[in-house]
């Protein structure tokens, strides 16, 4: 079986296989993908966190400043 790959490294079903030939390489390309995709839900939520902090202690600095 010719084994295709997109650039990412994920395995594509060939359009000349059966579903039963390529059924692995589709389950292994939707594990793939969902776990990239949680990876970057986790940074993307760890860059709002982040950002969130900094605004927080920039916003008491601010007040300190003023006396509040």
């Amino acid at each position: 079986m010719t084994q295709e790959r997109t650039p990412r490294g994920y395995p594509l079903p060939h359009p000349e296989h059966l579903l039963s030939e390529d059924v692995l390489n589709l389950r292994e390309a939707l594990t793939r993908i969902d776990a990239d995709v949680a990876a970057q839900e986790a940074s993307t939520q760890q860059g709002q966190d982040q950002l969130a902090e900094r605004l927080h202690r920039q916003q008491l600095r601010v007040f300190h400043q003023f006396g509040f």
